[in-house]
Order: structure tokens, then sequence, then C-alpha cells
């Protein structure tokens, strides 16, 4: 009767299958999701370029809300690659500036930021609605201050002329506030993303994203500058300095060339003649860390007509009248350079000595003025 029962047992687990009871890593016994992200879109008004769009995710047939998701939305062109980056939320708003098709791409992932699902969708901008573009804010981001993981953001630099802005949404490590000015501590170094809309009392609004990389240990600041010229005046401009763990508190300038120096972020400067000079720039971080570094720029002369004026030569007898030589560039045009001044001064006296040495050997030296018209009194190139 024993044997009749194992018998019949060990029949009924073979008829069920032994590999599905006996094996705890059967794949078939875990449950597959299925994710899906879509969106649709819509102009807000007929041929208008200002588009929303409204975005859902769901697994298995469940939705999902913004409170256990993070949205992610790029804006693209082919060619070009990203060219915007809109509000991380469900439901954003985009003015599109030139006719053109786009890619809008929206990826879903979850609070620790793996990625679930995404979907896109091409969108061609007509002239048409770009002519009808709508007045819109403009959301501005401001980083305050830096002081290792905690950094001030301001938004209140954030304009719009038709009105004045109402409301104000951070998101920050995926949460959200509402004040104009925000301070935030980061839970760890590294780089994250801060996005801002701002709404009008209109109801008009506006996003911005940019990105900020954060440290609790000091760093290097990085130094850097640019620099425009106007003539012998240079406006120096450190701003491209940056340091990831606190602020640069100082912005040290110095002039090889005479010695002297000067403090700022932007400053200004007067050379004395057309040449090249060295420039230092010392930034200096919140933890007091130095970061130099130093560029040779070159300095050139508003653009001039060129007069030669002769000043001595080697025989008496010829000392009146080549003294009362002088040869102007106003038949070829303005010189820039001092450099191209002389080449061509040069050129003229070697022309002028070559003529006289027929007549008796000459040596003659010049002097160069720039000047606005032609003080020879007619052109007098030769």
């Amino acid at each position: 009767m024993k044997k009749l029962i194992l018998l019949t047992l060990l029949s009924t687990l073979t008829a069920c299958g032994s590999e599905d009871v006996f094996d705890g890593d059967d794949k078939n016994d875990t449950t597959e999701t299925i994710s899906n992200v879509t969106f649709t879109h819509q102009a807000s008004d007929v041929n208008s370029p200002l588009y929303y769009f409204d975005a859902t995710y769901t697994e298995n047939g469940q939705e999902h809300t913004q409170d256990n998701i993070l949205w992610h939305w790029v804006v693209s062109l082919d060619g070009v690659g990203e060219i915007a980056i809109l509000h991380p939320e469900e439901d954003p708003q985009y003015q599109f500036l030139e006719a053109n098709t786009y890619r809008i791409k929206a990826t879903v992932s979850n609070i620790t930021g793996r990625e679930l699902d995404s979907y896109y969708e091409d969108i061609t901008i007509t002239p048409e609605q770009i002519a009808t573009a709508t007045i819109k804010p403009t959301a501005i981001i401001n980083i305050v201050s830096i002081n290792g993981l905690n950094v001030e953001f301001d938004a209140q630099n954030s304009t719009y002329s038709e009105g004045d802005i109402s409301e104000f949404e951070w998101v920050i490590e995926g949460d959200s506030y509402f004040t104009p000015v925000r301070s935030h501590i980061f839970n760890q170094s590294g780089q994250y993303s801060i996005s801002l809309k701002v709404k009008s009392v209109d109801g008009a609004e506006d996003s911005a994203t940019t990105f900020i990389e954060v440290s609790s240990e000091p760093t290097e600041p990085v130094t850097d500058f640019t620099y425009t010229a106007n003539n012998l005046v240079v406006s120096l401009d450190a701003s491209n300095s940056s340091n990831i763990s606190s602020n640069i508190d100082s912005y040290n300038w110095y002039f090889s060339h005479d010695g002297s120096s000067q403090n700022g972020i932007t400053i200004t400067k007067e050379f004395p003649a057309e040449d090249n000079y060295s420039i230092s720039l010392t930034a200096i971080s919140g933890e007091g860390i130095e970061k130099e570094i130093i560029k040779t720029i070159h300095v050139n002369e508003n653009a001039a007509y060129v007069t030669c004026d002769i000043l001595t030569s080697s025989h008496t007898v010829y000392r009146t009248r080549d003294e009362g030589q002088c040869f102007t560039s106003i038949a070829s045009g303005p010189l820039t350079t001092l450099i191209s001044a002389n080449t061509w001064c040069d050129a003229q006296i070697a022309k002028y000595e070559d003529q006289m040495a027929r007549i008796f050997p000459t040596n003659l030296t010049y002097e160069v003025r720039q000047q606005g018209n032609n003080e020879c009194g007619e052109a007098n190139e030769l």
C-alpha cells in the first residue's frame, strides 16, 4: 500500500513538471514589468510656436504620478544636438524660436536616477508659426554663493516685459521649492541639474536649467579671462573663472610692463603704445586657495592714415629739401598697426633715397605720425 502511494505521488510530480516544482531560479516564475511613456502636444493657439506637452508613464497598466518618478525633457535638432531642456514635470511648455523640425524626447527615471523608459516625437514648426510668437517671461538662475555643499540660488533677476512674475518653482534633487531665493544643501559631492520655472500674473511662463558641480572638499579655482580692446584701452573680464567648493573671493591682476596691479572681476587698463603685453590674473577661493594664469595680449592703435616726416639729411645742401618732404598713406588707405606703418614708411624712404642717390648719397631718418587726413597736402606715395 505504501509503495502504491509513493508511485502515485511521483507520477503526479512528473506530470506537473519537476523543474517547475524544485527549481527556485526558474525565470518563468518572475513577473515581467511592462512600462510605457507617451505624451501629447498641442499649440497654444492656431499657428502658434508655443506648445503644451502632457505626458504619462505607466507600469503594468498602472499610471505613476510625479511623486515617485522624475521627468527629463530634451529638445534637439538633427545635426545640432540638444538645444533646450524643459522643466522636469509632466506637462511643460516650450516656445520654438525658429522654423525647423525638432525632436522632443521625454525620459522617465525613478527617484534614484535609474532610467525607466523614454519616448520621442518629431514636431515641424513653420515660418508662419514663428511670426506669431508670443511674449513670455525670461527665467534667470543666479548662483549667489557656494560654501561646500551649501549653495544659494536666486531667481529675482527673471524678467517679464508685460507684467510681474508671481510664481517661482525650483526643482533641485527631485524636490520642488516655491520661493524666489533658495538655499540648498546637496547630499554629496557631484554634478546636479537645477531647474527653475517662473510664471507671470497673466499665466505666461518660462523655464531654465543649469548644471552645477559641488564638492565637500576644498578645490583649486579655474582661472581664466577675456579681453576687448578700444585703441589702447583694454577691458578685462575674469567672469569665466570658477571654483567648485566655494566662491572666488578675490581677482588680482598684475601688469609686468609697468609693475602695476588692480583688483576686481572686471577692470580696464590703458597701455602706453601698440605692443605685446603680459597680463597675470590670480584667483583666490573662499578657502584661500590661489590659482594664477598668465596671458600675452596684443594691443593695436586704431586704424589711421600715416605720415612719414623726414627729419635729417646727410648733406646740408639737401637738408631743407629733405626736411620739407613727407609721404602719406592716404592713397592706399588706413594702416592698422604700428608695424605696418613702419614697414610702409621704410619702403617710401628707401625709394626716396634711391632717387636722391643719383645726385648725392644721402642718409635719412623719419618720424611716423598717425592722422585722420592728409597732412602732406596731397597724396605723395612713391
